[in-house]
């Protein structure tokens, strides 16, 4: 989250804006101030024009956050971790750790938003007819927008909304890899419809066809690595062999080892216990007579033998690291890379599609 800032906490739950928020923000202000009624302030005096058109641009995505609170909270009565809610470019998103493979249950989350959306439109088209002039427009504006955000986030393309339904809809009827794997398919096929529609006639449209294919190839992919992944324990599939260096060993020696056996991390353990870890990016510009103590890491992530695999892949991409070292009583007993689970998920997959043509 390094290209975005929290701005507040909500129900327990950090809400963080993306950088490129801003820039939406200052198009749909334009957008407001030069349109007419009903779509903007354009026959309003220069200072209310000015004011109600900066005002609805921040309300489409308060109206936004509200709409990914909803899921969040739904989801938290489940039992969800919830992150946090990022505002960025495209909307928002509630980062929760886990979606429960319930059926119900994840209907439930992902209606919660459009419930919400349609909710804020209908009370936002009252108030509009009983206001007058420039409010009114506004909270018809609030009506108009948030009923398109709801039928938006209906289409069954992940990461909408619409894309979870389909799946509660069809793990009820087959298992949850399979419902996984039809949805993000029938996501991509909506996404390169709208993508060729898009590049005809507007970018915008291309650019969310895009964001929708990305999200439904990650959302395939992750459901793929897990129901492969949680088969196994960390401690099935590391390396317990561990090349290691120590804290009194010198960079110049760190950089022999890398080239020596091309990899491009070291667990540090000093009389038995791990302390640390250097990598590549610790040493780059350091004199090669430094001490491996005076540059390593010392806030290493570690997990243990008897986590699940893709316990480990996760950590692995929230934290963008390739490596984790294995321990076990405050011992270093393995290392476990991504390129070892990569290995392992290509190893199962060709396996079961050989035993699916042999019983074919």
């Amino acid at each position: 989250m390094r290209s975005s800032i929290r701005v507040a906490r909500a129900f327990g739950i950090d809400i963080y804006v993306h950088w490129s928020l801003f820039v939406i923000l200052v198009f749909l202000s334009g957008y407001f101030y030069t349109s007419p009624k009903p779509f903007g302030f354009a026959d309003l005096e220069e200072i209310e024009r000015i004011a109600l058109s900066i005002l609805a641009s921040i309300f489409v995505f308060v109206a936004v956050l509200l709409h990914e609170l909803a899921h969040s909270l739904v989801a938290m009565r489940y039992g969800v971790v919830v992150r946090g809610i990022m505002l960025f470019i495209f909307g928002g998103v509630a980062m929760m750790e886990e979606i429960p493979r319930n059926p119900r249950q994840e209907l439930s989350i992902a209606l919660a938003g459009p419930g919400m959306s349609f909710l804020i439109a209908f009370l936002s088209f009252l108030i509009s007819q009983l206001m007058q002039g420039g409010i009114s427009t506004f909270f018809l504006i609030s009506a108009y927008f948030n009923v398109i955000v709801a039928i938006f986030n209906l289409i069954p393309a992940f990461p909408m909304d619409g894309g979870r339904v389909l799946r509660s809809f069809l793990a009820g009827r087959m298992n949850y890899v399979s419902a996984t794997r039809i949805s993000a398919n029938v996501g991509k096929a909506i996404a390169v419809i709208m993508g060729i529609f898009g590049f005809f006639y507007n970018i915008w449209l291309l650019l969310i066809a895009l964001f929708i294919y990305l999200g439904a190839t990650e959302e395939e992919k992750i459901v793929t690595m897990e129901n492969i992944l949680s088969r196994f324990k960390v401690g099935d599939i590391m390396t317990p062999d561990v090349l290691y260096v120590t804290p009194e060993m010198t960079v110049g020696e760190i950089v022999d080892l890398m080239f020596k056996y091309k990899h491009l991390g070291y667990p540090v353990v000093e009389n038995g216990r791990l302390v640390g870890i250097i990598t590549l990016n610790d040493i780059m510009n350091v004199e090669r007579s430094k001490k491996v103590g005076e540059v390593m890491s010392r806030n290493v992530i570690t997990v243990t033998p008897r986590q699940s695999a893709f316990e480990a892949f996760k950590i692995m991409s929230e934290k963008n690291i390739g490596r984790l070292p294995v321990v076990e009583d405050d011992k270093l007993v393995g290392i476990l890379t991504r390129s070892d689970l990569m290995k392992l998920k290509e190893i199962i997959e060709i396996i079961e599609v050989s035993e699916w043509k042999r019983s074919s």
